[in-house]
């Protein structure tokens, strides 16, 4: 868990926005949610459901559980940090 915090934060660092930004929120299926800090290029995504949902579009930095491999699905009880595809 404190490995999983550090990268957190380091990603957090790494990749911008104001630590006193406002937060975007994105849309997101019923039990999840999916924000960034205004003007950071980082997404997390958090799927508190009981079934797993479709990951946003983007490059997955780091993941608190493991991600199924064949599908892009968010499990249960996990969330994912992402990078979103430059357009």
């Amino acid at each position: 868990m404190l490995s999983l915090y550090r990268r957190a934060i380091e990603l957090r660092r790494e990749h911008g926005g104001s630590d006193e930004a406002e937060l975007e929120w994105y849309g997101a299926p019923p039990g999840c949610l999916a924000f960034r800090r205004h003007g950071a290029e980082l997404v997390c995504a958090l799927n508190t459901s009981p079934v797993a949902v479709p990951l946003p579009p983007g490059e997955v930095l780091l993941a608190s559980g493991p991600l199924p491999t064949d599908e892009r699905l968010l499990p249960p009880d996990t969330a994912a940090w992402l990078v979103p595809l430059a357009p």
